[in-house]
């Protein structure tokens, strides 16, 4: 059951970083052996994600797709064995690297351009 006002405003700062992750707030839907998950869909054995979607063994990642194996990462989709990346797609085994695609730095702008090009077709 979620916590009133007056429960969250005595909570300690671990108290509340800890409830954030509790099974009172996260949501996820068609997940399997995924732990303290918040709004995924269709995940396995992931942990502490927030909305990702078809993701498989990946770790503190956030608004990624069709990833297995990742850790750290955002926006990322398709891509496997990759950790502290932004918006990558299609890569593997990439660390540390923003606006990446089938492992190559693009920039933001082409990575975009290229992302939405290849969801109009």
């Amino acid at each position: 059951m979620k916590k009133s006002k007056q429960e969250i405003l005595k909570m300690s700062k671990k108290e509340l970083l800890d409830y954030k992750w509790s099974d009172d707030l996260r949501e996820k839907t068609y997940c399997l052996d995924c732990s303290y998950c918040s709004y995924c869909l269709d995940c396995s054995d992931c942990s502490r994600c927030f909305r990702c979607f078809r993701c498989f063994r990946c770790s503190y990642c956030s608004y990624c797709s069709d990833c297995s194996d990742c850790s750290d990462c955002s926006g990322c989709s398709y891509c496997s064995h990759c950790s502290c990346c932004s918006y990558c797609f299609g890569c593997r085994d990439v660390k540390g690297l923003k606006y990446v695609i089938c492992n190559v730095e693009v920039g933001k702008e082409e990575y975009e351009r290229k992302m939405k090009e290849i969801s109009n077709s």
